[in-house]
Order: structure tokens, then C-alpha cells, then sequence
């Protein structure tokens, strides 16, 4: 009986936690920022970043794009992504540094408008 009990409270604490979750991330907002006020503090820290498509470089593994505001960044994306030159973009990531120079990881890219 006492295994029931513990089964059933287990299932239920784990359903209430799932949705708890689901509640926390729909009301997590990054602030959007410019690629200027990007500085190498900020790595491993997610940003939001607007900007036009410069560049696109596809490979099989990976997708590098070259997003400009006046200044300029590469988004390194997982997979092939389908963008073009001129496409404006919203990107969410993570700042890293590669070969002394910030980049971002991105983990969504959407087109905007």
C-alpha cells in the first residue's frame, strides 16, 4: 500500500514540476542588444541580437552567418539553415570566442519581416 502511495505522490510531483517549468520559461525575457555592447564579460552569457544577413556560409555540419547592425558578428548555427543575404533576423545565443574574435551560438534564428 505504502508503494502505491509513494508511486502516485512521485507522478505527481513530477507532473506539477514539469508544468512549474513551463510556467517559468514562457516568462523569461532576454533584453535585445546591440552587437557593440557585446564585450568578453559577456561569454558563455545568452543575448538577442536584430541585424541584417551579410553573409552565408553552408556546410554540412553548420551553418556560419554574418549578421550587421553597423557592426558586424558571425553566428555560428547547427545544421544547414536556409538564409539569404539581406534577410533581417532576430538571434538568440550564447557569446563565445573564437580565434580572439566574439562570435555567437546560435540556438534560434528567425526571420523577421
Amino acid at each position: 500500500m505504502k508503494e502505491k502511495t509513494l508511486l502516485k505522490t512521485a507522478i505527481i510531483c513530477a507532473i506539477l514540476g514539469v508544468f512549474i517549468i513551463y510556467l517559468i520559461s514562457e516568462n523569461v525575457v532576454l533584453d535585445e542588444s546591440s552587437i557593440g555592447k557585446i564585450k568578453e564579460e559577456q561569454i558563455g552569457k545568452d543575448v538577442k541580437l536584430k541585424g541584417v544577413v551579410n553573409s552565408v556560409f553552408n556546410s554540412e555540419k553548420a551553418t556560419i552567418i554574418t549578421i550587421t547592425q553597423p557592426e558586424e558578428i558571425k553566428v555560428m548555427l547547427q545544421g544547414n539553415i536556409s538564409l539569404s543575404e539581406g534577410d533581417y533576423v532576430e538571434v538568440i545565443g550564447e557569446v563565445d570566442e573564437y580565434n580572439g574574435e566574439l562570435e555567437i551560438i546560435g540556438n534560434r534564428v528567425r526571420i523577421i519581416g
